[in-house]
């Protein structure tokens, strides 16, 4: 066991992290993917994917999440702080990686049909809650968002495709960040062979 003087002295020895852009992380996922290593991400049909190969959108995304003023480009306030909270629920962590913000970037330069599609399943996962709930999403307790993540989560659900579309979109937005590849183990220094699975205790919804 390590005494407070030995993990102040850990500290001190280890080497700061360097901060990884998401074009750096985009092509460590698409190499992985070419070598036929599993990926973290989601299908390869969704249509984050294709963004991994878009550098000029990448940089601007690391310009856009660093920026302490920034606001949301597509969603309304309302939507963003419903995906924000669903984010975080779905896979913990999501909000220190501004996986909310990442995919309303994406959205902002997707086609009106993948647009509709996602606030379609927004729209669909804010109703159950004022149906369920009688509440809107971001004012429900804990226990009462997970319950009803649980519920549209259950292949027999109503809006289990809707479900699954955010958690495609969310899982992908955090895995595809610095703070979700960490996680997996990954840094520059290290390759795997294939990626190791999810470290969070209870797994994601």
């Amino acid at each position: 066991m390590h005494t407070t003087a030995d993990l102040r002295v850990l500290k001190s020895d280890a080497k700061p992290q360097r901060h990884i852009s998401r074009r750096e992380l985009a092509q460590v996922l698409l190499a992985s993917a070419a070598a036929g290593i599993l990926s973290p991400l989601s299908s390869a049909a969704h249509p984050l994917h294709r963004y991994l190969s878009n550098s000029a959108l990448l940089d601007f995304a690391d310009a856009h999440l660093s920026a302490e003023t920034s606001k949301p480009l597509f969603l309304s306030a309302e939507q963003f702080a419903a995906l924000d909270v669903l984010s975080e629920a779905i896979v913990p962590g999501s909000r220190n990686a501004q996986a909310a913000s990442f995919i309303d970037l994406l959205l902002s330069a997707d086609t009106h049909e993948v647009r509709q599609t996602f606030l379609a399943s927004l729209s669909a996962v804010e109703a159950s809650s004022n149906g369920n709930y009688h509440t809107k999403i971001v004012s429900l307790n804990s226990e009462r968002l997970r319950d009803l993540l649980t519920a549209l989560s259950a292949p027999a659900s109503a809006d289990h495709k809707h479900f699954n579309d955010l958690k495609d979109w969310i899982s992908g937005a955090y895995y595809s960040s610095e703070i979700g590849m960490r996680e997996l183990g990954w840094t520059p220094e290290r390759v795997f062979s294939t990626f190791p699975g999810c470290s969070h205790p209870d797994g994601h919804a």
